[in-house]
C-alpha cells in the first residue's frame, strides 16, 4: 500500500533537499526515475487521534565527511540437538560501521 504517490514524495523530497544543514544531502538524486529508490529507503510512521493524522518520514541522509563499511550479517545456525539446528534471522541483513568504529 502507498500512502504517499511518487509525485507527492517527490515534491516532500524536493523541500527536505532546500532545507538540509550544511555538508548533507539525500542519498540519491531526486529525480522521477529515481523516486521508486525511496519506496525502498524511506521509513514511514503514522501518528494519529480521533482529529488528526501525521505522517512522520524518516530519509537517510548522507554527508562527505563520514564514511561507512556497509557489512552483510549472515548469522551461522548453532546446533540444538543432534540433528536440529536454529535458524536466526534479523530485522535488517546489513549494517554499516564507520572508519571510527564507534557509529
Amino acid at each position: 500500500m502507498n500512502l504517499i504517490n511518487p509525485t507527492t514524495l517527490h515534491n516532500i523530497l524536493g523541500n527536505v533537499y532546500l532545507h538540509l544543514p550544511e555538508s548533507y544531502e539525500l542519498i540519491v538524486v531526486t529525480r522521477t526515475e529515481n523516486i521508486h529508490l525511496y519506496h525502498e529507503l524511506v521509513k514511514v510512521t503514522v501518528v494519529g487521534n480521533v482529529h488528526f493524522m501525521k505522517l512522520i518520514i524518516n530519509v537517510p541522509l548522507k554527508t562527505a565527511s563520514r564514511h561507512f563499511t556497509l557489512h552483510k550479517i549472515n548469522a551461522l545456525p548453532p546446533r540444538i540437538s543432534k540433528d536440529k539446528f536454529v535458524k536466526y534471522s534479523g530485522d535488517v541483513p546489513y549494517f554499516g560501521l564507520d572508519d571510527s568504529q564507534r557509529d
